[in-house]
């Protein structure tokens, strides 16, 4: 059997750990020759472009920007687990919510939730994409928190999230991840990029509210980065995200990604809008107030995640947390057959 997942070209331990995680979880069934079956899990991977494949086995996936393939109601989808309500509304198959995959990595030994006193300090985890926009390290240092690169190897970001006290997410997957290794977690939202809908359909799942706090652009590069999303209908961010808006919102998103001109135009105007600012003279006036401009925001930057470490964190219910476990136990079983 192939698996499939989103393979971020600068990485991300969030889609990452599938390349491991499930090999540990059900050794000996995972091949890179093409068998014509094809295993969907970590990620918001549902109507991607994915390999051509006579059966594709989907557990725990999510939807998120793309449309529901056309022939998801086909015998060639086999659906035993989806990541969530709004997942499984979108798709037609309520019956299938359960929660994210990557909880069974708490079924894991070498995993099991540390004691409390085995636990030290608060920890930042950005989004990936955002990690070229400013300096974080520089912002964190400011406010006493300890900046964890999602970018790097997913054992050693799991393994510090697991040893942390609190960890304030901008990475979904950080607060995945934290609150199965049972560790308070802050949802944040560093820019327009943060999917309201992927977090509310993780968060619904473990009836968990979504109360993300809206982080100030760290640099001019990330604002003007959100503003060309913004400009190219990528705004996935709400301001008071609830079931609702975000249904209506992902409705919205599809109805644009239906229109074949656009689709065809956005690229261009995306790649424009990004190289414009290369193209404006920087003389060394508008250099110097840009930077104080930098400077500013990275300081506004730290006075809020200073603020965060004694902010109210969220964690799941024990007993829902182990019902999920168990049906995302159950549901990984079921996978292999026919």
């Amino acid at each position: 059997m192939k698996l499939y997942y989103y393979r971020a070209p600068q990485g991300n331990f969030g889609d990452d750990l599938n390349g491991w995680l499930w090999e540990e979880l059900a050794p000996g069934r995972w091949s890179d020759e093409d068998d014509g079956d094809l295993f969907c899990g970590i990620g918001t991977i549902i109507g991607n472009d994915m390999p051509q494949a006579k059966r594709i086995r989907v557990f725990s996936s999510g939807i998120g920007y793309r449309p529901v393939p056309a022939d998801f109601d086909s015998g060639r989808w086999k659906v035993t687990a989806l990541r969530g309500p709004l997942t499984a509304q979108v798709v037609g198959r309520p019956e299938r919510a359960v929660a994210d995959g990557a909880l069974l990595l708490s079924t894991l030994p070498r995993l099991k939730p540390l004691a409390e006193e085995e636990r030290h300090g608060t920890i930042f985890i950005p989004h990936y994409e955002a990690m070229d926009e400013g300096p974080w390290e520089r912002a964190c240092g400011l406010a006493g928190v300890e900046l964890v690169d999602p970018r790097q190897c997913a054992h050693r970001v799991i393994e510090r999230i697991r040893s942390a006290r609190l960890v304030i997410a901008d990475s979904m997957h950080a607060a995945i991840i934290a609150d199965t290794m049972r560790v308070p977690w802050v949802p944040v939202a560093s820019s327009r990029r943060i999917n309201s809908f992927k977090w509310l359909d993780w968060t619904l799942s473990l009836d968990l509210p979504y109360e993300p706090v809206a982080l100030p652009s760290i640099s001019l590069r990330a604002y003007y980065e959100g503003q060309v999303q913004r400009c190219i209908g990528q705004d996935f961010r709400l301001p008071r995200p609830d079931r609702e808006s975000a249904m209506a919102h992902y409705r919205r998103m599809m109805r644009r990604e239906g229109n074949g001109l656009w689709q065809s135009v956005r690229p261009k105007v995306k790649h424009h809008l990004r190289a414009l600012p290369g193209r404006l003279p920087a003389q060394r006036v508008a250099r110097g107030a840009m930077a104080r401009w930098d400077r500013r925001r990275t300081e506004r930057m730290a006075t809020v995640l200073h603020r965060l470490v004694g902010a109210p964190a969220f964690l799941s219910g024990d007993a829902i947390f182990a019902q999920r476990v168990e049906q995302l136990s159950s549901a990984l079983d079921g996978c292999w057959g026919r």
